[in-house]
C-alpha cells in the first residue's frame, strides 16, 4: 500500500528514525494528561465509560506508539516498508485525535468553572505540545488536532451565547497549531537538507582525499624509481669526464672540460635537491651545515651560466668576496643557479651581476640584471608554483615556471629569505638573505689535492655492481688513479684477492648490497664502501654499523677519491 500523499513527505527514514526517539518523551505527558481528563470527567461521564476510554489511552495508545517507535529505530537495515509505516502512524495519531475530542466533548465539565477551565487548558497544552513532537509527520498532527479541537469546537459552538467566541478561539488556535507543526516539518525538511548536503560534500572529500593520497602514493613510488634510475647515468657521466683528464687535450679542450665538469657538478647537486622536491615541505630533507667559501660557489655558478649568457649576447660580472659562510652547499648552490639562470632567460643581451655583502653580521648574495622586469600585479604571485613573470609580455620565454618556487621553498629550509624587487622594462634584484658568516678558515683545495698525492694507491679494488655502464666508467677513472681493479656483477662469482670492495646497494637480486658485502666480508675483512642513490638514514646507520663507508650516486670524483683513499690509509669511517 502506498502512502496517503505521495511525494509530500520527503527525508522518511531520517523522520522515522527521529520519531521513534520521541514516544518515550510523549509517553508521561500522554497518560498523566488522560488521568486527569478522567477525574474531570468524573462527575459528567458513566464510571464505564471512563475505565474503557482509560484504558486505550493509558495502556493501548502508549504500547501503539511503542511498538511503531522500535519498528522506525533502524528502518533501513530492517527492511521497514516506510510508505506502509508512515500510513499506520497516520491511522493511529487519527484514531487517538478523534478518540480524546469525542471524550472532551462529552465530559466537558461546564457546570463547574474550574473543571472547565483545567480541560480547555489540558486540550490546548496536548496540541501546542503535539504540534512539535508530531511535527516531524506533519499530517500524522493534521490528523490527530483536527478531530481533537475540532469536536470541541462544534461542542462550545452548540452552547451558544458567549461560548460561541470562545468556539472562534479554538478554532484559530487549531490553525496556528496546524501552522506550527508545517513550519516545524519545513524546518526539518531544510535541516536533512543541509545535512545530507554535508555528508555528501564530507563524501566527496574523502573520495578526494582518497584520490589524491593514491594520486601521491604513484609519484612517490615513481620519484623513488626516477631518483635511482636517473642518478645512474649522471653517476657515469661524471666518472666518464674524469677519466678525459689524462686524454692529451689542448687549452681549449680542458676549458671545456672544466666547464662540463662543474656543469655536472652543478647538475649533481641541483638534481639532488629537485629529487627531494616533495621532502621539502614535509620536512624529511634535513640540511648538511659545512663551512665553505662563499666565493667559489659564486664563481661555479657565474662559470655555468657565463657560456648561455655570452650566447644570446650578454655577460655576468662577478663582484668577489673573502665571505665564508656555514649552510648546506648544495642547496645554496641550487638556489643561486635558479636565480642567474632566471636572469639570464629573461635578461638576453644585458649585464648580470652577482655578488654578496655582510650586514649586520649576516650575509646577503644579490642577483641584478638589467632584463624585461615583472609586472606590479605579478611580483605578489611570482613564488607561486606555474607562475612566469612574463607570459604574454615581450621577451616571453617558455618554461613551467617552477624555478622561484623553488628557491623559496628551499630557503626556508635553509633559515633564509629571499627579497624579490623588479620593476618592468628595467630589471630585477633578488638577495637572498640570511647567511650565517663563519670565522673558521676552509682548507684550500690545492693543499687537500696534495696531501692525497702522498698517499700511493696499489691497491686492488673490486667492483660490484649490476649496471654496466657505471661499472665501465668507475673502473677506468680507478685505472687511472693507478688501482688494480677488478670488477663483478651481484650473480656472478666473486673473486677471491683483493683490498678494497666498492659496492652497489640496489643489485635488481634478493639481497642487498649491504647484505652481499656483509658475507663478502665474513670471508675476509676488507674496507667498503656502499654506494646507493636511495641512501636513507636506516640504510646509512646499517651501514655504519658494519663500518661501511657510504657514498650517495651521483658520486663526485673528488668524493670517491676522497674515500677511497682514506680506505687505503686504514681511516675509520666516522659518516
Amino acid at each position: 500500500m502506498k502512502t496517503l500523499f505521495p511525494g509530500i513527505t520527503d527525508f522518511q527514514a531520517d523522520r522515522a528514525r527521529l520519531f521513534s526517539r520521541a514516544p518515550a518523551k510523549i509517553f508521561l505527558g500522554h497518560m498523566a494528561a488522560a488521568s486527569v481528563l478522567i477525574y474531570l470527567a468524573w462527575d459528567v461521564l458513566a464510571l464505564h465509560w471512563l475505565l474503557l476510554w482509560g484504558v486505550w489511552e493509558i495502556l493501548v495508545t502508549p504500547t501503539l506508539l511503542y511498538v511503531l517507535g522500535k519498528q522506525a529505530q533502524d528502518p533501513l537495515n530492517t527492511g521497514l516498508d516506510l510508505d506502509e509505516w508512515q500510513n499506520r502512524l497516520h491511522t493511529l495519531f487519527a484514531a487517538v485525535g478523534l478518540s480524546w475530542g469525542t471524550f472532551v466533548c462529552l465530559g466537558l465539565d461546564i457546570q463547574n468553572p474550574a473543571h472547565f477551565s483545567m480541560q480547555m487548558a489540558i486540550v490546548a497544552g496536548a496540541a501546542a505540545s503535539a504540534a512539535r513532537s508530531l511535527g516531524i509527520f506533519k499530517f500524522s498532527y493534521f490528523f490527530y488536532v483536527v478531530p481533537f479541537t475540532g469536536l470541541l469546537a462544534i461542542r462550545i459552538f452548540m452552547m451558544g451565547g458567549d461560548f460561541v467566541l470562545l468556539g472562534v478561539l479554538v478554532v484559530v488556535f487549531t490553525v496556528m497549531m496546524c501552522g506550527l507543526a508545517n513550519d516545524t516539518s519545513d524546518e526539518l525538511s531544510e535541516y536533512l537538507a543541509t545535512k545530507l548536503e554535508n555528508l555528501d560534500l564530507a563524501e566527496k572529500y574523502r573520495a578526494a582525499a582518497k584520490k589524491a593520497d593514491i594520486a601521491n602514493a604513484a609519484k612517490t613510488q615513481f620519484l623513488a624509481q626516477a631518483n635511482h634510475d636517473l642518478r645512474q647515468p649522471i653517476h657515469a657521466i661524471g666518472l666518464l669526464t674524469e677519466c678525459l683528464r689524462d686524454q692529451e687535450l689542448d687549452a681549449d679542450g680542458q676549458d671545456v672540460l672544466d666547464t662540463i665538469d662543474l656543469s655536472i657538478d652543478n647538475l649533481s647537486n641541483l638534481f639532488k635537491s629537485l629529487l627531494n622536491v616533495t621532502s621539502l615541505d614535509s620536512g624529511r630533507l634535513k640540511p648538511d651545515l659545512t663551512v665553505f667559501s662563499l666565493d667559489e660557489v659564486l664563481r661555479q655558478t657565474a662559470r655555468q651560466a657565463l657560456p648561455e649568457a655570452e650566447r644570446h649576447g650578454g655577460s655576468i660580472n662577478l663582484v668577489g668576496t673573502s665571505i665564508c659562510v656555514e649552510t648546506d652547499k648544495a642547496l645554496l648552490s641550487s638556489i643561486l643557479q635558479n636565480l642567474v639562470f632566471n636572469a639570464v632567460k629573461y635578461a638576453p643581451g644585458a649585464k648580470i651581476l652577482l655578488g654578496a655583502r655582510v650586514r649586520n653580521g649576516t650575509a646577503s648574495v644579490h642577483v641584478l640584471d638589467q632584463g624585461i622586469g615583472v609586472p606590479d600585479h605579478l611580483q605578489e604571485d611570482i613564488f607561486q608554483e606555474f607562475v612566469r613573470g612574463n607570459p604574454q609580455g615581450p621577451g616571453r620565454t617558455d618554461g613551467l615556471g617552477l624555478g622561484l618556487p623553488i628557491v623559496s621553498r628551499t630557503a626556508r629550509l635553509l633559515d633564509l629569505s629571499v627579497d624579490f624587487r623588479s620593476t618592468e622594462g628595467v630589471g630585477t634584484h633578488v638577495a637572498i638573505d640570511g647567511l650565517h658568516v663563519s670565522s673558521r678558515p676552509v682548507q684550500a683545495q690545492a693543499e687537500i689535492n696534495s696531501r692525497r698525492e702522498c698517499i700511493k694507491p696499489n691497491k686492488t679494488v673490486l667492483i660490484i655492481d649490476d649496471n654496466p655502464q657505471v661499472t665501465k666508467a668507475m673502473k677506468n677513472l680507478l685505472l687511472n688513479w693507478g688501482y688494480d681493479v677488478k670488477t663483478s656483477t651481484p650473480m656472478s662469482d666473486i673473486p677471491r684477492r683483493f683490498d678494497m670492495l666498492l659496492m652497489d646497494y640496489h643489485l635488481n637480486i634478493s639481497k642487498n648490497g649491504i647484505d652481499l658485502a656483509k658475507e663478502i666480508n665474513q670471508r675476509s675483512s676488507v674496507p667498503t664502501a656502499i654506494i646507493s642513490g636511495t641512501i636513507t638514514a636506516q640504510i646509512g646507520e646499517l651501514a655504519k654499523q658494519q663500518g661501511f663507508w657510504t657514498l650517495h650516486k651521483p658520486v663526485s670524483p673528488m668524493q670517491l677519491r676522497s674515500v677511497l683513499l682514506a680506505m687505503t690509509a686504514g681511516y675509520a669511517n666516522a659518516s
